[in-house]
């Protein structure tokens, strides 16, 4: 059966950047555990993309997918949204403590390796656009499209001007810390949301009983 342009446009291709990036912070975590470079920063040299980046990243994918993979799951969807942003906060909390925040605790971390500024402002706002497909008042009011559209303009700016090497000259200091691969996946998860959050039949799929979720 034939594929509408609807659908590859606002669930095929937001599930194939979901399922891709998921791999790739899977890829990273592993990376981690192995102690094998490439796959937690691309190159000598750059930042990497820290656990707990990797996680609230996976969460927020995972929210995403089951959106597009469950008829009522509205329920789960805001659950790693929540749970994305908490694990976000927790680390502005222990940055107080150690700037490296909840990484701390690598052995095998780099001394300027940790969660950048950027990096949790990137997060929060996916969390917010990734619970706004769960609740029907949010879904309402665009949130998912406009965080989306914050999101994406907010990260090609990264892109367009950062060198994502660790204590490059040139490197902006709000988003010093940044991995590529954050960066990548950020850009992805939002270019995801937004085709989800246009999709003709996106507010359809949120029932009542989530009008004041």
């Amino acid at each position: 059966m034939a594929i509408s342009k609807a659908e590859l446009l606002h669930r095929q291709l937001p599930l194939l950047l979901t399922i891709v990036c998921l791999v790739l912070v899977a890829a990273v975590l592993l990376g981690w555990g192995l102690g094998v470079e490439v796959l937690v920063r691309g190159a000598s040299g750059r930042a990497a993309m820290v656990p707990g980046t990797a996680i609230a990243l996976a969460l927020l994918f995972l929210g995403l997918l089951l959106h597009l993979m469950q008829e009522h799951a509205q329920d789960k969807v805001i659950f790693c949204a929540a749970a994305a942003a908490m694990v976000v906060l927790t680390n502005s909390v222990v940055v107080a403590l150690d700037p490296a925040g909840l990484d701390a605790l690598l052995k095998s971390r780099a001394p300027r390796d940790r969660m950048s500024p950027g990096t949790m402002t990137g997060l929060l706002s996916g969390a917010l656009g990734l619970a706004g497909l769960g609740s029907a008042r949010l879904l309402r009011r665009e949130v998912p499209m406009l965080a989306a559209l914050s999101g994406l303009s907010g990260i090609i700016a990264v892109l367009a001007v950062h060198n994502f090497r660790l204590g490059a000259p040139l490197s902006l200091p709000f988003v010093s810390a940044m991995s590529i691969y954050t960066a990548l996946c950020l850009l992805a998860f939002n270019a995801a949301l937004l085709l989800v959050s246009l999709a003709p039949s996106a507010s359809s799929r949120v029932p009542e009983s989530h009008a004041d979720g």
